[in-house]
């Protein structure tokens, strides 16, 4: 639970950021996957909408969706 808070500030602190100030980042490819890894076996992931509020309901949490097409892990 503690990752995924870091993950909503995270994205709070990025949306409210001037974009100005935000010097582009590239990764190699090898640096990406490890991140996606990493990123990927510290979330519990629901995979259906229902789950996801029953999970949130029982421990006074809010849902972050995100709905995507394809495998996080870039291969899609």
């Amino acid at each position: 639970m503690k990752v995924k808070s870091l993950l909503c500030l995270a994205a709070l602190v990025a949306l409210t950021t001037p974009a100005q100030s935000r010097a582009p980042a590239y990764l190699g490819g090898q640096s990406a996957h490890d991140r996606i890894t990493q990123l990927t076996s510290q979330v519990h992931w629901n995979t259906s909408l229902a789950q996801a509020e029953g999970s949130a309901r029982e421990q006074g949490k809010l849902v972050f969706w995100v709905h995507m097409l394809g495998n996080i892990s870039g291969g899609t």
